[in-house]
C-alpha cells in the first residue's frame, strides 16, 4: 500500500500518539452538532414543505393539468396529483369526474385492439390510490365517491390471449376474455385487490385487502379472499343500532381493507 494507505490504516488502528489524537478528532467531529437544533431543524422542516407544496403546486397547474387535459376526453373541476403524472398508454377515451385524487405512479392501460374505443369513466370525489392499474380493452366504469386504496388493479380482460402461439405472435387477447367491469357509487376497494372482467361491484360494498374479485359483488357487503366471497354485509348508517356491520365470521377481513 502507499503512504496514504498506510497512514489512514494507522489511523484506523490507533497505532501512535498522532493516530489516536486524529481518530479522536474525527469522532468528535463527527458528534458535533450545532447550538439550538430544535429551532434551525423546525425552520427547515417547514421551509421544505412549504417550497415541496409550492413546487407541486405549480408542476400541477402548468404542466401535469393541461397535459392530461389534453389526453382525457373529458376531466372535471378540481382535479389532484399527489405526486407524478400518471402512466397513460393507448388510444382510447377517458372521463374523468370532478374532485378526483390520483395518487403516484397511477397507471391507465386503454388499447387492447379488441375495441376500437376502450373507455374507462371515474365519476366525482373519487381517489385512485398509488400504484392502481386500470387495464381497459372495452369499459371500466367507477361510480362517485369511490376509494381505491394502493395496489388496486381493474382488469376488464385477460390481458393476453389464452393460447400460447398467440401469445408469441403477441396477438390481441380473445374477445370472448374481454368483459365491462362496473364499481358503483360508495365503493371501498382494499390495498393490492384484483378486480376481473365482467365483475360489478354493488353500492357501498367493501372489498377487503388482497382479495381477488371474479364474481359479481352485492350492495353493502364485505368481500375477501381468493376468490373473494362475502364475509359481512354493511348495516346503512341511518340504521345502526351498535355498529355498522352485521355478521360475525372473519372479523378481521375488514380490519385489513386499508388505504
Amino acid at each position: 500500500m502507499g503512504f496514504i494507505q498506510n497512514f489512514l490504516w494507522g489511523i484506523r488502528r490507533q497505532d501512535k500518539w498522532y493516530h489516536r489524537y486524529l481518530y479522536r478528532s474525527a469522532k468528535a467531529m463527527r458528534n458535533l452538532r450545532l447550538p439550538s437544533p430544535k429551532l434551525l431543524g423546525a425552520f427547515l422542516f417547514y421551509e421544505r414543505n412549504i417550497r415541496l407544496i409550492v413546487w407541486r403546486r405549480l408542476k400541477q397547474f402548468f404542466y401535469y393539468e393541461p397535459m392530461f387535459r389534453y389526453r382525457c376526453k373529458r376531466v372535471g373541476k378540481g382535479i389532484y396529483f399527489e405526486s407524478n403524472f400518471p402512466l397513460i398508454m393507448g388510444y382510447g377515451s377517458i372521463y374523468i369526474g370532478d374532485r378526483v385524487r390520483i395518487s403516484g405512479n397511477a397507471n391507465f392501460f386503454v388499447s387492447y385492439k379488441v375495441n376500437p374505443d376502450p373507455t374507462i369513466e371515474v365519476g366525482n370525489d373519487v381517489y385512485i390510490g398509488f400504484r392502481s392499474i386500470f387495464s381497459c380493452a372495452e369499459r371500466i366504469t367507477i361510480g362517485d365517491r369511490v376509494l381505491l386504496a394502493q395496489g388496486v388493479s381493474i382488469y376488464d380482460n385477460n390481458n393476453h390471449p389464452l393460447d400460447p402461439e398467440a401469445r408469441a405472435k403477441n396477438m390481441p387477447v380473445e374477445r370472448e376474455n374481454v368483459a365491462p367491469v362496473v364499481i358503483e357509487d360508495d365503493v371501498w376497494i382494499g390495498s393490492n385487490a384484483t378486480i376481473l372482467r365482467g365483475v360489478t361491484i354493488g353500492k357501498g360494498a367493501v372489498v377487503a385487502t388482497g382479495a381477488i374479485v371474479s364474481k359479481d359483488v352485492p350492495p353493502m357487503s364485505v368481500v375477501a379472499g381468493n376468490p373473494a366471497k362475502v364475509v359481512k354485509e354493511i348495516k346503512p348508517y341511518e340504521n345502526r343500532d351498535k355498529g355498522g356491520i352485521i355478521g360475525n365470521s372473519k372479523d378481521k377481513a375488514i380490519s385489513s381493507t386499508r388505504q
